[in-house]
């Protein structure tokens, strides 16, 4: 088995939101039009130690495919990659390398390691998670994979065979009752002074030092200098990401279409296991244009005076001849 097995996107939605309720999809090559798509693309679960949980994902074709599907399911790990800059990606899905926090893999048992889906078709992969009595509490994860066994006759006809090895996975997201650490810290919470143009955008970088998953919540609300009435707010419905065990989480929240000038106040709220962080800003919109106009009408203000001053000066020493 390779050590990465491609890079598997985890649904945020990304995230992804990192984690939204979207499918993943496959449309085949050579137009074949044949797609598989595999729900829910991610869960998350409370586990209790010594019971059995019952879940499921399924597998379905396209009303508009040409071809049947054939799939293979195994479990594998989830890990999030770090990138070259030692940053966690949270884009990016190791199913291959296994910590404390995979243990689960073990504990799944799935009730069918392959099948077909017809065309338009669905097709249900029940497992049940046996949780050990001696379970650690906390957070645990694992993805189902899903890969795409269908061997694809080429449209051309001249009977070439494309076999298909694309993989899915449906991300476990698993909190094991009992006593569990929630412990993180805000480590940034930034909101620019200054813009050249009207984009806003709001940064945030939290941690998670504890054994089980969060979801870190974040508000950003803007006002012109004098007023109270909102330009722009998500207080009724704050942005989510989900934070995983040991790992950081940049954040970065965009706001477009503020006035193209203008002085304003912004204010950014972001909340991780109960801590919270209040940032507030004043913020000025000046375009180039017009910070070289003001530039220009500095430079132009100081030679006037200059010369003024120089004139005065002059006249000043005639007068005393």
């Amino acid at each position: 088995m390779i050590k990465r097995i491609n890079k598997l996107l985890v649904a945020f939605g990304v995230l992804l939101a990192s984690f939204v309720g979207l499918s993943n999809t496959f449309a085949d090559m050579d137009g074949m039009d044949t797609v598989m798509t595999i729900s829910p693309p991610s869960q998350k679960i409370v586990l209790t130690p010594g019971e059995d949980f019952e879940g499921s994902i399924s597998v379905s074709s396209s009303s508009t495919a040409k071809n049947g599907l054939k799939y293979s399911v195994t479990v594998g790990a989830f890990s999030l990659v770090t990138d070259e800059n030692g940053n966690v990606d949270y884009n990016d899905v190791d199913v291959d390398t296994v910590t404390s926090f995979n243990q689960i893999m073990e504990w799944i048992e799935l009730k069918k390691d392959n099948g077909e889906v017809e065309i338009g078709g669905i097709d249900t992969i029940p497992f049940t998670i046996h949780v050990p009595e001696n379970a650690p509490a906390g957070g645990q994860y694992a993805t189902i994979i899903v890969q795409n066994d269908t061997g694809l006759d080429n449209a051309s006809g001249k009977g070439v065979s494309i076999e298909s090895k694309v993989r899915f996975a449906s991300n476990i997201f698993a909190e094991v009752t009992g006593e569990t650490e929630e412990k993180g810290a805000i480590i940034e919470n930034n909101i620019p002074s200054f813009l050249l143009s009207n984009q806003l955008s709001a940064t945030s970088l939290v941690k998670n030092d504890g054994n089980v998953h969060t979801d870190a919540e974040y508000t950003l609300q803007v006002w012109p200098l004098f007023s109270d009435e909102e330009i722009y707010t998500n207080e009724e419905e704050p942005e989510t990401s989900l934070v995983m065990p040991g790992t950081e989480r940049y954040h970065s929240k965009t706001i477009e279409g503020l006035p193209a000038v203008g002085i304003f106040r912004a204010k950014q709220t972001v909340k991780i296991f109960g801590e919270t962080s209040i940032v507030e800003k004043i913020v000025i919109v000046c375009p180039l244009w017009l910070l070289f106009l003001i530039l220009f009408v500095i430079i132009a203000l100081i030679i006037w005076i200059f010369t003024k001053v120089k004139g005065n000066k002059k006249r000043n020493s005639n007068t005393t001849e």
